[in-house]
């Protein structure tokens, strides 16, 4: 079970009550990652969408409060993963539902997510809290969906941003 929590309070609560993610976690605190990293929890941040608002169109009420909040659950991302607590990547928005769900990626790598960590967040430890063992990474008897990037992604994360190849099940959907 996942829960949607932006605010600490919902997070603790959440957390206790045995979830197995936090989409979002914005406000997130130490206690919160102490106990998040002790029972397991996963942290699925979705800030890449954070990268694309137009605070300037928001209301002023609202766009004081996305002033203050963005850059804290920036900030507590880097927080959260320095600490240790399991990350993964999901598309909770429509918006991340396509190929801009790459753009996640980056977001991670900027808040101070290694290239690798960012990388397994999307693949393995996707797979681990979804509780699929028959994908995540590339072995005998798994599916075989691969995305193939133009360049290392360990060297440039966005590189994900530009996928190339696409095979789903065995079968090639796109090639070069």
């Amino acid at each position: 079970m996942a829960a949607h929590a932006h605010g600490t309070e919902g997070i603790l609560a959440a957390v206790r009550a045995g979830v197995a993610s936090i989409e979002h976690g914005s406000l997130i605190n130490d206690e919160a990652i102490r106990l998040m990293k002790e029972r397991g929890t996963y942290l699925v941040p979705t800030t890449a969408l954070t990268d694309t608002i137009n605070l300037a169109s928001l209301p002023p009420a609202v766009r004081r409060k996305a002033e203050s909040i963005l850059p804290l659950a920036r900030a507590n991302l880097r927080k959260a993963a320095l600490a240790g607590v399991k990350i993964a990547l999901a598309p909770t928005h429509r918006w991340c539902r396509s190929a801009k769900n790459a753009k996640e990626f980056g977001a991670m790598a900027d808040r101070g997510l290694a290239a690798l960590e960012a990388l397994r967040a999307g693949t393995l430890n996707a797979a681990e809290l979804l509780g699929v063992s028959d994908r995540g990474d590339l072995a005998v008897g798994k599916f075989a969906d691969i995305v193939a990037v133009p360049g290392n992604p360990l060297e440039n994360i966005r590189t994900t941003e530009n996928v190339v190849f696409v095979m789903k099940g065995g079968r090639v959907y796109r090639r070069p």
